[in-house]
């Protein structure tokens, strides 16, 4: 059911162009690289379990030059915004958009069992997400459709 709400979203117009799917997957290899150091830099279970929170509240950030952006969206000038109020991603609109991936990612923090479940359940998750951003107009994936939220190119105003 989620799948066709996902679908029919294209049918809700955007305020702005479709985001570049490679930026998206790029920005979201960055912060899965960033998680992956957290979890292997700090002692288990901390780094795991921080690695894990961080990949639910990423895209809610905002603190310092973070407004509605996960590091690696930042670095691909992206941000998250709330569908309806055009708004940056607060850390609610970041926990239910990144719930698909968090619940596989989640599976990481327990060693082997865990890390095949994350496989076997995560690379398919991702080649969903993928897809939908890919053949769904607005470029929404799951996630999308979950947290009301969209990606949009931000280029930040220099004064």
């Amino acid at each position: 059911m989620l799948i066709g709400l996902a679908l029919n979203s294209q049918s809700t117009p955007s305020a702005t162009a479709k985001v570049n799917v490679m930026n998206r997957v790029a920005a979201k290899m960055i912060d899965i690289l960033l998680i992956i150091a957290v979890a292997a830099i700090l002692p288990y279970p901390l780094g795991p379990l921080l690695g894990f929170l961080y990949s639910l509240v990423a895209d809610g950030l905002s603190f310092g030059p973070f407004s509605g952006q996960s590091v690696g969206k930042r670095i691909m000038k992206l941000r998250v915004v709330h569908v309806r109020t055009r708004a940056p991603a607060t850390y609610r609109d970041s926990l239910l958009r990144n719930t698909p991936v968090g619940v596989a990612t989640f599976f990481a923090i327990i060693p082997v069992w865990g890390w095949l479940i994350l496989v076997l359940l995560g690379v398919p998750l991702m080649i969903m997400e993928v897809y939908l951003m890919v053949s769904v107009e607005a470029g929404h994936r799951l996630g999308d459709v979950m947290g009301d939220t969209e990606v949009i190119e931000y280029k930040p105003q220099t004064g």
